[in-house]
């Protein structure tokens, strides 16, 4: 494959390497993502892959931790990872001249790590003082509660770092069974964009990301259900009440999902969207209100967010759904339409000018789609965005037998009954 500068190689292992040509930049972003996230965990490892993640960096049978973080930062680079739902991701950026540095560093973390069980006790309480910062951040929490109460009792829902509980048991041979299990070669993408040539990348990775042989996914996954709506309060000690309503949606594959941003753009996507403009600039009754989309490779969530003073919760809910209404049934304006698909399509080109994005792009693209979509491509998809798109969307989306309200904070009257204007 050869488009846009793009080229893709699969080397005799499974393993998929993927690059882009930036020729006017000197540095190069690369990520190795691994198929492998918290929806992959059963019940007694729920955080593992996480753990693991954190794990990766804590010394090789070559490198010590303190090796694995210099190795980069000294020559003016930057190491770092990210654990999600479906993949966990390690990436670095740096100079084009230290690519080989880079890449022989992740290849020793994914396949040399010792585990060294002091270091596990080590990184536990590590782990443990990180979920319990989440358990104190409420506009965190509230989104790990509305995931589990969107999709039930299905892995993807659990909290990405797993529970107090979960991660003090962890073991070293759990550990070493899950990289057995998930760091193959057929299970891992390799991607990078910048100022390199695809040749010479591949002949690197390949040198220098040696892992066992397996296919792709080997756990299967099963999409969630889709679980009936339902409110619960979890009470804090704060000074707002935190408001979280969310939904099932599309995933990535989704034929509607340039629809669905455009309408998250109108409904809550920014300064002049609708709940921002209603709830804090019109009525000042909330600093943080916002709607966002969460993807994945065979679900999704819709959710808006919000805090305030106790109250106005139930005031700036019931605004919140009365706008959820207003949009399935007086539908949106052409101009609104319009305004959406340019942020959209201002977004995806300004993002492209950094490297990082040009990576998690490429490795997306790969993992969800299996095919490499061209940025004139995408932006002729948003083109296509129509009002009556955005209305059937939210008609889909927004009903309010499968909306989940979750708060956090002082806990304020009627609130739930809010999700019957909807």
């Amino acid at each position: 494959m050869n488009s846009d500068n793009v080229c893709k190689t699969v080397l005799p292992s499974g393993l998929r390497i993927l690059t882009e040509r930036v020729p006017h930049v000197r540095s190069v972003s690369l990520g190795v993502w691994v198929e492998a996230g918290s929806r992959d965990e059963y019940l007694p490892h729920r955080g593992i892959i996480h753990f693991i993640e954190h794990m990766l960096f804590k010394g090789t049978a070559r490198r010590t931790a303190y090796d694995i973080a210099y190795s980069l930062e000294s020559v003016g680079g930057q190491l770092d990872a990210f654990t999600g739902r479906d993949v966990t991701c390690f990436f670095a950026r740096c100079l084009d001249e230290h690519v080989s540095i880079a890449l022989d560093v992740l290849g020793d973390m994914l396949a040399h790590s010792l585990f060294d069980p002091e270091a596990i006790e080590r990184e536990k309480g590590v782990v443990l003082e990180e979920i319990r910062n989440v358990e104190d951040t409420p506009d965190d929490l509230i989104h790990d509660i509305i995931g589990k109460s969107v999709w039930g009792d299905h892995p993807v829902g659990s909290p990405i770092l797993g529970a107090q509980e979960t991660v003090g048991g962890f073991r070293r041979e759990d550990l070493v069974q899950h990289i057995r299990e998930f760091y193959t070669s057929g299970n891992v993408v390799v991607a990078a964009a910048g100022s390199l040539e695809h040749d010479a990348f591949v002949e690197a990775v390949a040198r220098s990301i040696v892992l066992p042989e397996s296919p792709r996914f080997p756990r299967s996954r099963t999409a969630p259900p889709v679980c009936p709506g339902r409110a619960q309060h979890v009470d804090k000690k704060i000074g707002q009440t935190h408001v979280c309503l969310g939904a099932t949606a599309f995933s990535y594959n989704d034929r509607r999902r340039f629809d669905l941003l455009a309408a998250n753009t109108i409904l809550g996507g920014g300064m002049s969207s609708r709940l921002f403009q209603e709830v804090r600039e019109r009525l000042g009754l909330a600093y943080s209100i916002y709607s966002y989309v969460e993807m994945l490779g065979d679900t999704g969530l819709f959710g808006a967010y919000l805090a305030c003073e106790e109250a106005q919760a139930y005031r700036s809910t019931a605004l919140v759904c009365d706008e959820f209404r207003r949009i399935k049934t007086e539908g949106v304006t052409e101009v609104e339409v319009e305004n959406a698909k340019a942020q959209l399509k201002g977004g995806l080109v300004i993002g492209l000018e950094g490297m990082s994005k040009r990576m998690s792009r490429l490795a997306k693209q790969e993992i969800y789609f299996g095919s490499y979509q061209t940025v004139t491509d995408a932006l002729t998809e948003i083109d296509a965005v129509t009002c009556e798109g955005v209305v059937e969307v939210c008609r889909s989306i927004l009903d309010p037998e499968r909306f989940h309200l979750v708060t956090v904070g002082p806990e304020a009257d009627g609130v739930p009954q809010a999700l019957e204007r909807i």
